[in-house]
């Protein structure tokens, strides 16, 4: 009886991840080799966590977006993307929050997905950045999707053991 269960569990999840968007469905199921295409998660609220204590509460009214795009370098897994939705920043004259960084997928546990950084900035390391600093991986992401959608995500910086949670 129980084994017949688990069989039905699988068998709704695959229809599930069937009916998925295509993009989404690379993010459920691992797949570091997507094809083109993006998925964007706009959120308005965000909570700071350092050293895992909320350092911030909420921050109602903070428009972001996170823009997780196959790898603009054609190369294995993802390009993310965070975007400040509420203007241009004074000194950098665009609106992005978080540089694009390249990431792969490490880990999925049934609607969670957790992406981690990898390589360097190549532009960072001309500028003369130390290898710790311009690497990847110090950064990951990590969404929980639902009904096709992204619905949450994590920000996490592990250099500096922060980890932002971005809610809509």
């Amino acid at each position: 009886m129980a084994c017949q269960k688990k069989e039905n569990v699988i068998l709704l999840q695959k229809k599930i991840i069937e009916k998925m968007d295509s993009f989404i469905k690379n993010l459920i199921t691992g797949n570091n080799f997507p094809s083109t295409g993006s998925v964007t998660f706009d959120s308005s609220d965000h909570i700071r966590f350092q050293n895992g204590q909320n350092v911030s509460g909420h921050n109602y009214g903070c428009n972001r977006r996170l823009v997780i795009e196959n790898n603009i370098q054609g190369d294995e897994g993802y390009t993310i993307t965070m975007y400040n939705l509420d203007g241009v920043h004074p000194f950098w004259q665009n609106n992005v929050q978080m540089a694009p960084k390249r990431m792969k997928i490490v880990n999925v546990d049934r609607n969670i997905v957790e992406l981690r950084g990898y390589g360097y900035d190549e532009n960072a390391l001309a500028m003369g950045a130390p290898f710790e600093a311009a690497s990847f991986e110090n950064y990951g992401i990590v969404v929980m999707i639902e009904n096709d959608a992204i619905v949450r995500a994590q920000l996490n910086m592990y250099d500096r053991n922060v980890s932002i949670v971005y809610l809509k």
